[in-house]
């Protein structure tokens, strides 16, 4: 029950803006162990499936039940909805400290630091892509982004759609996902899922398995930057003291969550 309460929380992460699924993966103890499992499936196939199979269910049943939820709450409570989820990312930041702890090292501090660069770069640019009538082929194209976004932790694939201007075209499709039209955009957008997954699951792999402390730093760089550039998003607008008051207090509960979901 409790890899599904996980799953449901990544799937969440997957609808809001500026949050990273497998950031939240990271946080909750189980992005190694999904990596694993995808890569190495065939080796303990009845164990992978039961992990793989609770995980999956959360993420699914997140995405399609809580994707007008969360266009709402965003819509009607930005502050508080975000709030909840930076608790969640900042309440698991200790699992991946505990990896680099004591290897603080100049290699590693330049290794932390590129993938930060990298992310403010993205943030910057304005790139859009044509979705008034998308192609097979660029939905397969979204669908790999997407794909790269979900394995590769603290970049968010929802904040990735909205600077590619396909945000909308995807979270509305999911809200209508029992419609025949939606199949349409859906189809072509889960094929470039797959095919992407399939190549970032065997990179990912390879880099923890080879170099896990390494890699770790560029995660827990592109995790502080995204918590730093959420922050700074998140505030940018006016807000009531009791809008704050309520914002902080749900921030407390998500790190709170968060922790007790990572110990368990």
């Amino acid at each position: 029950m409790k890899l599904i309460i996980k799953g449901l929380i990544i799937g969440l992460g997957k609808i809001i803006p500026g949050v990273s699924g497998g950031m939240l993966a990271i946080t909750l103890g189980v992005y190694d162990c999904g990596i694993d499992a995808i890569s190495n499936f065939f080796q303990h196939p009845k164990k992978n499936s039961l992990f793989l199979g609770k995980l999956g269910i959360g993420i699914g049943l997140s995405i399609v039940i809580f994707s007008n939820l969360i266009v709402f709450s965003l819509e009607k409570y930005y502050l508080a909805t975000m709030l909840l989820f930076i608790g969640l990312i900042i309440g698991g930041v200790d699992s991946v400290q505990k990896v680099i702890k004591g290897s603080y090292t100049l290699k590693n501090v330049v290794i932390m630091s590129i993938p930060c660069l990298i992310l403010l770069l993205l943030n910057t640019c304005d790139w859009k892509l044509n979705v008034t009538d998308p192609s097979f082929l660029s939905l397969v194209f979204i669908g790999m982004i997407e794909a790269f976004t979900m394995i590769v932790p603290g970049v968010s694939g929802t904040a990735i759609l909205m600077m590619l201007g396909c945000y909308e075209l995807i979270i509305n499709t999911f809200s209508t996902i029992y419609q025949i039209e939606s199949l349409k955009i859906l189809l072509p957008f889960f094929i470039g899922i797959i095919i992407g997954s399939l190549v970032m699951i065997k990179v990912m792999s390879y880099l923890l398995n080879r170099f896990r402390i390494e890699t770790y730093f560029m995660i827990y760089g592109l995790v502080i930057t995204s918590i730093v550039m959420l922050f700074f998003e998140t505030f940018n607008y006016n807000y009531t003291l009791g809008e704050v008051i309520i914002a902080l207090i749900l921030l407390v509960g998500g790190i709170i969550i968060s922790r007790g979901l990572e110990n368990n």
